[in-house]
């Protein structure tokens, strides 16, 4: 247990260590810097150290290890359109989260308490208009293209001990694909994140979480998206018997780009309703900012923070027959011209 503990240690570490090598191109998967997860994007994307339902896959591979007891199933959707911006009120954005979680220990004990998930994220702008400038100046159109972004997942998360302290620790192997088939546009590859959760279950002070995720960035053709590491921490605390309150910081470090941070707050009440048939366990209220530039680099800090997404949320957590689970979260986020405004998602456990 001690070796166990110690290697445990060196990986977490390696997981805080600054990335400084450099990538050239332009920034390829761009989509996956918009969030899924309705919970997390509620909590304004401070969420790596939270992490504690399906969109783990997304936010933090450990996170997946908390879900031990049940099989899990996660889907997202989201409204909205650019038409209220001159030019682009034909643009038809969409942008969707599935992905399911698989505890191990229900089928063999070999693997111990581990539990894997896949999870596919798609994005895609219809009724873009194609145009080509020619070199004497005249513009040519020829019709609409759309642009389709996937990205699919393979992850895995191991609770490397559990007590009144836990690590859980975890990694992702993600294959990403680029569309635009009608100007000849079809690229792919791959990508891998790698995380960890330390847990302080402190009576007094609440369970307080520390976290960490390192994304290596895909390369596809010419583009390369960059190294990120995210580090976090979270506080949740019950008071006055069923009300909760969770609050969480996340620092983003993205290569090439300023430090930013995101903050977010959830205020719950537990435990509604109980009874052997139907249980309301939680009406959570949330909120969060996300994506706020934190320090002035590369002279594009003030670009940064005007697309500063300020987010709320509403959660409902419902028990049925003491044996299923279902969470309906809902967020309103103000994000760039090509985000949904509304995103709805279901998380039921079995």
């Amino acid at each position: 247990m001690k070796k166990i503990k110690k290697l445990s240690l060196v990986f977490a570490c390696l997981i805080f260590v600054g990335v400084t090598n450099a990538f050239a191109g332009t920034d390829a998967a761009a989509f996956l810097k918009k969030s899924v997860g309705v919970k997390a994007i509620g909590m304004g994307g401070a969420y790596t150290s939270l992490a504690d339902d399906t969109s783990a896959i997304y936010w933090n591979p450990a996170g997946l290890a908390q879900i031990q007891d049940y099989y899990s199933v996660y889907a997202m959707g989201g409204t909205g359109a650019s038409d209220e911006y001159p030019g682009l009120k034909d643009v038809v954005p969409t942008h969707q989260f599935f992905a399911v979680s698989i505890p191990l220990q229900k089928f063999t004990d070999v693997l111990g308490k581990t539990v894997i998930g896949i999870g596919y994220i798609s994005s895609k702008m219809d009724n873009i208009q194609h145009t080509i400038v020619h070199p004497n100046g005249t513009v040519e159109r020829k019709g609409t293209i759309s642009d389709t972004d996937n990205a699919y997942y393979l992850t895995a998360g191991i609770p490397l001990w559990q007590s009144a302290t836990s690590l859980y620790v975890g990694a992702s192997l993600k294959y990403i694909t680029k569309n635009m088939s009608e100007v000849g546009v079809s690229e792919g590859g791959l990508d891998i994140d790698a995380g960890v959760i330390y847990s302080i279950d402190a009576a007094k002070y609440g369970l307080i979480n520390f976290g960490a995720i390192f994304q290596k960035g895909v390369s596809m053709g010419d583009d390369s998206a960059p190294m990120t590491t995210k580090v976090g921490v979270s506080d949740k605390v019950t008071f006055i018997d069923k009300l909760q309150l969770t609050g969480a910081v996340d620092l983003v470090q993205r290569q090439d780009e300023p430090l930013g941070g995101n903050l977010g707050l959830e205020f719950g009440v537990i435990e509604v309703l109980v009874s052997d048939a139907f249980s309301i366990n939680g009406i959570y209220l949330r909120g969060g900012v996300e994506g706020y530039a934190l320090e002035n680099r590369y002279n594009i800090t003030s670009d940064y923070n005007e697309t500063v997404s300020y987010n709320f949320g509403l959660g409902f957590d419902f028990g049925i027959l003491n044996a299923y689970f279902l969470q309906l979260d809902v967020a309103i986020c103000s994000g760039n011209i090509f985000d949904q405004t509304t995103k709805f998602a279901l998380n039921f456990f079995f």
